[in-house]
Parts: C-alpha cells; sequence; structure tokens
C-alpha cells in the first residue's frame, strides 16, 4: 500500500492557493488556474498507485473502488449543489437559475464539463460571472476518466507484464497530448480542449506514469533538491506569468503538469527540502480540506461579486470559502469516508441516492417552471431595457436566396425614396442600425442595412473550414457596385475578435485569406488588413466609411447587463454610480486606428468613443436607460445616442436621393 506522503498533502494547497486568488480577482496571480491541473496529476497518481497496489495484492474490486468515489466526491458536491440552487433562488434571475439548474443536473451525473462544452463560453468568457457550478467541469474530466482508468489498468496488468502495460499508457498519454496540441494550434479549438477527457487525460496519466515505478530512482538529495526547485519555479512561472489571454492548455499546460510531476517524482525516494516545506501543518490542513474548498469557492465568487460591490470582496470571498470548506470537511466528507462496516456503508448510500434524487426533482422544478419568474415583481422585470436594433422586421427580408447565408437587408430611414447609403456588416452592425435609421429619417435620406451575424465585411476573408462569410461579402459587394443610387457604404462590425485574435469569451478566433500559410493571432492582423484593403477596393463609386467598433465591457456584468441592471432594482440596490468601466488599459483602438492609417485618403473613420465614453469612463446608464444590450452590443437607445455624430456625417458629405418608390 502507498506510504502517507504529507508533502502531497501540501501539494494540494498549493494547488488551490492560486485558484481561489485568481477567482477572487487578485490580479498578480494571473495564471492561478493551473491548480486545476496540479490537481489533475495528483489525483492520477494517487489513484493509480491505490489500484496498482490492490491489483498486486488481489484485493482490487470494481464495486469496492466506485463505492469508495461515490462516498469521496457526491455528498459535498450535492451539499454544495443544493446550498447554490437555495441561495440561487433569491438572486438569480429565471433564465441564470435554469442554467444553474441545467449544469445541476448534469454536474450529478458527472458530465459537467460536458454541458459546458456544449453550452456556454470558454472558462474565461462572459458568462462565467453568473455561472456558479462552472468550476464542476473538473470533477467530470476525473470521473470520466476513473470510469474507464480501472478497467483499463487492471487489463493491462493482467495480461501484459510490467514494462508493456508502461508502455501503452505513455503511448496514451502521448496520443492525448498531441490531441490537445492539435486542437489548440491546428483546430483552434481551445473550447474543446479545455472541457474534454481526449485533450485532458494526459494530464491525469502523467501522475499514472509516476506510480508505475518506471523512473529511475533519485540517488542523491542534491538532485532531488534541484529537480524540485526545477518543478516549483515551472508551476510559479505558470502562475505568475499565464494570464486569461493566454493560449490554454496547449503546450503552456506543461509548465504546472510537469512541474507537479518533478515535485512528486523528487520526493518519492529522497526528502527534499521542498519536500519538508510542503509538509508542513498549515499547507497539510489546507490540502485535506481542499476538495471542499475547491466545491465552495466558485458559488461564493460568483454570489458576492452579484451582490455586492465593495472593496472588500476579495478577501470576503476568501474568507467565506475557507469557513465553508471547513464545515465541509468535518460535518460531511469525513462522516461519509470514515471507515465502516458494510451495513453502515448501504445505509450512507442510500442516503447519497436520496440526496440526488431530490435535488434532481428541484432542478426539474426549475427547469420546467423556466427559472420560476414569479419569485420577481412584474414591475421589476418590466425594467429590461429594449436591447433590438429598434428596426422594425417589416423593413427587412432575407437578403439572397440562399438562406444558409442568414443573411437580411432591411430598409433605413425614408422608406420612400431609392436608399443612398448602405450599412454593411455583422451583429454589430445590426445593434447600431438605429443611429443610422433615425439620422437618415430626420435628414429625409433612405439607406439599407445588410448584416449576416458573425461577419464583418472583409473580403476575402473567413475561418478555417467556415466560408459563409466569404461568399455573403461577395454578394454584398455585388449588390452595392449594381447599384448606382449607393453613395456611401458605412463598415461596421465586431472588428476586436478578428483583429486580435481574440473573441469575446477569450477564445482563439482566428481568420484565414488565400495568402495565410499559418494561422495565428500575429497573422491575424495582417489577414485583417489584407481583408480590409480589399474591402476598399472592390466598392466601385460608393465611398467607404469604416465605423469604430463600439468599447467593449468585458466580463465585470456578465454577458447580460440587463440582467444586472434588473437584479440591482429588484434587491433595491439603486447606486448605479458602479455601472460603469475603464478603458485606459484598452489598446485595441489606438492599434486598430493605427492600421487604418495605413488606408489614409481610401476611407472615413466614425469615433464612437467619444460619444459613449469620457476619459476612459464608459457608463452603461444614462437617464435611467441601459446604453448596452450585453457586453459587447449598444441597446436600441445606446444606438440612438450616435444620431448627432451620423447627422454631422451627412451634413459635410450630402447624400442626393432620387423620389424613387423601393
Amino acid at each position: 500500500m502507498i506510504g502517507y506522503r504529507p508533502d502531497i498533502d501540501g501539494l494540494r494547497a498549493v494547488a488551490i492557493i492560486p485558484i481561489i486568488l485568481f477567482h477572487a480577482g487578485y490580479e498578480w496571480i494571473a495564471g492561478g488556474f493551473v491548480g486545476v491541473d496540479i490537481f489533475f496529476v495528483i489525483s492520477g497518481y494517487l489513484i493509480s498507485s491505490i489500484i496498482q497496489d490492490e491489483i498486486l495484492h488481489h484485493k482490487f474490486s470494481f464495486l469496492t473502488f466506485y463505492e469508495r468515489r461515490i462516498r469521496r466526491i457526491v455528498p459535498a458536491l450535492l451539499v454544495v449543489i443544493l446550498a447554490t440552487a437555495y441561495v440561487g433562488y433569491f438572486i438569480l434571475l429565471p433564465d441564470e437559475l435554469t442554467g444553474l439548474a441545467k449544469s445541476s443536473l448534469a454536474a450529478i451525473v458527472f458530465v459537467p464539463n460536458i454541458y459546458f462544452w456544449l453550452t456556454s463560453s470558454t472558462y474565461f468568457g462572459l458568462d462565467i460571472v453568473t455561472t456558479p457550478l462552472l468550476h464542476t467541469w473538473s470533477l467530470g474530466i476525473e470521473e470520466q476518466f476513473y470510469l474507464v482508468f480501472p478497467a483499463f489498468l487492471y487489463l493491462l496488468f493482467s495480461r501484459f507484464r510490467r514494462s508493456t502495460a508502461a508502455m501503452v499508457i505513455v503511448i496514451c498519454l502521448s496520443l492525448s497530448f498531441i490531441t490537445n496540441v492539435l486542437l489548440i494550434e491546428i483546430a483552434a479549438n481551445s473550447k474543446f480542449a479545455f472541457y474534454m477527457l481526449p485533450a485532458r487525460a494526459w494530464e491525469l496519466l502523467t501522475g499514472v506514469v509516476i506510480s508505475l515505478g518506471i523512473l529511475p530512482a533519485i540517488r542523491g538529495s542534491l538532485i532531488a533538491n534541484i529537480i524540485s526547485l526545477l518543478g516549483a519555479a515551472m508551476i510559479l512561472f505558470s502562475m505568475l506569468s499565464l494570464n486569461e489571454q493566454s493560449v490554454f492548455p496547449g503546450f503552456n499546460a506543461v509548465y504546472p503538469v510537469l512541474g507537479t510531476v518533478l515535485i512528486i517524482y523528487s520526493g518519492t525516494h529522497r526528502k527534499t527540502a521542498l519536500s519538508r516545506l510542503l509538509a508542513h501543518r498549515l499547507l497539510i490542513g489546507i490540502g485535506l480540506i481542499s476538495y471542499s474548498l475547491y466545491l465552495w469557492h466558485w458559488p461564493v465568487t460568483v454570489y458576492v461579486n452579484m451582490y455586492w460591490n465593495s472593496d472588500y470582496n476579495k478577501p470576503l470571498i476568501i474568507f467565506a470559502s475557507l469557513a465553508m470548506a471547513c464545515l465541509s470537511y468535518h460535518g460531511i466528507e469525513t462522516r461519509f469516508r470514515k471507515r465502516s462496516k458494510v451495513t453502515i456503508k448501504i445505509a450512507k448510500l442510500r442516503e447519497i441516492g436520496a440526496i440526488s434524487v431530490l435535488a434532481s426533482v428541484i432542478c426539474f422544478t426549475i427547469i420546467t417552471n423556466r427559472g420560476i419568474p414569479e419569485r420577481i415583481p412584474d414591475q421589476v422585470l418590466n425594467k429590461a431595457p429594449a436591447v433590438n436594433n429598434g428596426i422594425s422586421k417589416q423593413h427587412c427580408q432575407q437578403f439572397t436566396q440562399n438562406a444558409g447565408l442568414d443573411a437580411t437587408i432591411c430598409s433605413l430611414g425614408n422608406t420612400n425614396t431609392t436608399p443612398g447609403f448602405v450599412l454593411w456588416g455583422d451583429s454589430h452592425a445590426q445593434a447600431i442600425a438605429n443611429a443610422l435609421h433615425l439620422a437618415a429619417l430626420k435628414t429625409g435620406l433612405s439607406g439599407l442595412l445588410i448584416s449576416s451575424h458573425g461577419c464583418r465585411p472583409l473580403l476575402g476573408v473567413y475561418r478555417y473550414n467556415k466560408q459563409r462569410c466569404l461568399h455573403f461579402n461577395n454578394q454584398v459587394v455585388d449588390y452595392i457596385n449594381r447599384s448606382p443610387g449607393i453613395q456611401h457604404v458605412f463598415l461596421a462590425g465586431y472588428w476586436r475578435i478578428p483583429f486580435t485574435g481574440q473573441g469575446y469569451d477569450n477564445s482563439h478566433f482566428l481568420i484565414v485569406d488565400d495568402h495565410t500559410m499559418l494561422r495565428s493571432p500575429e497573422e491575424n492582423r495582417r489577414v485583417f488588413q489584407r481583408g480590409m484593403q480589399r474591402t476598399l477596393k472592390a466598392l466601385n463609386h460608393a465611398v467607404p466609411v469604416v465605423i469604430e467598433d463600439i468599447p467593449e465591457i468585458g466580463s465585470q456584468f456578465g454577458k447580460s447587463v440587463a440582467n444586472h441592471f434588473i437584479r440591482r432594482i429588484w434587491k433595491n440596490n439603486t447606486d448605479f454610480k458602479s455601472l460603469e468601466f475603464e478603458t485606459k488599459n484598452d489598446l485595441f483602438p489606438k492599434e486598430f486606428n493605427q492600421m487604418l492609417a495605413g488606408h489614409a485618403g481610401q476611407s472615413t473613420l466614425i469615433k464612437v468613443y467619444p460619444v459613449l465614453c469620457a476619459e476612459n469612463k464608459c457608463p452603461l446608464l444614462l437617464k435611467d436607460k441601459l446604453i448596452y444590450a450585453d457586453g459587447d452590443h449598444l441597446s436600441a437607445y445606446g444606438a440612438s445616442l450616435l444620431v448627432p455624430t451620423f447627422l454631422d456625417y451627412f451634413r459635410k458629405h450630402p447624400t442626393t436621393n432620387a423620389n424613387l418608390a423601393l
């Protein structure tokens, strides 16, 4: 049987502390999320060691293994799920509570990672601030791994020599790591790579490899100390150098994983200075409650930040998480984990089953009742701002016969005259269409909105194996060039994500054109510039006008700013001074304008930052009306604030309308 290693409990503390600090909002440890990767290695090492020992002594039982896992994992998880749902009843809005119920069901059956892969943004996306059980994705990874791993290991050890079994495991590790890298570097699918077992199994398998004993024993204390310090340096480097924008997992996951491997390996045969430090009573204590601490810290973080906005949020999150973890460990974990008679174990399993059923019934009730909206007064829900673009659907129709393009063409302004301008772009163009519509009405002008979601007006540009936008943009140019009455073309879009290569959810958004050799965020800017140049050159007679993208809120208020606003009213928190965000650290506007300077004389730039922000501070609320519909789209009211800007443009660049019916 594997002997107790107090340094591994201490290593658990090294894993959980950065996670909590990172989620609490301490920016100096922006890579604290790699603590999960440390847990994966530790878990793989310990479980594999136990299984191997039991197989060797002919004591291994699948039934006993899974019974232990259930008693280890499920009770505390169920209590957290029930407590999170209870608090959510009083804080979450209907759509948020419904999402919580669905993710709770996924966690109960150990597929939360699959649920979040299918339904949410990335781990760093805008919607995480209203997702209290997002952190359970890692439990899904572990439990799915242990659903198949014991049988796999048992088969290897019963049919093959130890060396052959080790070779097979190393091959599986290599295939998983290659899958991880290919998903990140080639397929640009960081979401699948982050959440799903095929791309994460290698991290657990590295722990398994250490447990196999195939690595040579370290004979000298000096070498063991050097190896352990190298491992610590790799972990520290990853925590301090990585951040939400870093490519992850990919190659960057190697630092915390290999660092953890080196620390465990160095302490296997020799006691090192680091292993003695990790065996300190304080670190062991934190390590022992690390599972409960992990379970409680994220719901606490979400609810504290959702309900309060104070300088004391960070220490409050840490204190509350520790308090709940201590109660959970001593009151729940130890009660269900301690060894007992078979009859008592059966009684405990029945108790776990009954609580699981109760939690599932509660979740189904919430889902079938659509988040129980009757909790919230109607006068509060009716405060929801209009988030449409203000354009009547009666004035819109399908742009082409190809429904697959998902494109629409809408009339703006005076519908009794021939269109003199076109607003061309994606959902950001749709969101600001109200501004051009109102400006055109005031000047008697007529125009068109031609849009398709996700399609920036960049000719020849597309995402790998996704050419819908390529075809859409080509058809828009053909339409404009066949319409001599169109004198101005306004180009609008979510410029930020193709320009920076970073999606709104912090995923990689890589674009290509026919000149692209290797996809990368750096290449994105060159592709973007080439696409903009093609667009400007392709407009034969119309004057191109580039509209600066709106400031992006980020994740502070979540994807639904409206929900944040409604929750404030619901809870009688009418101090809206904090409903603003700062842009002083946002480099995108300056870099984007510098790029456009390379096309000087070919287009006009309309700036929106001066209208929406003052002194790097952008309010979300004006005259009790929300300016934003969500994290990166203006509301109809927000768009109306840009009307003077477009009126000024039309005064300086007169547009002649022919008085002809459309």
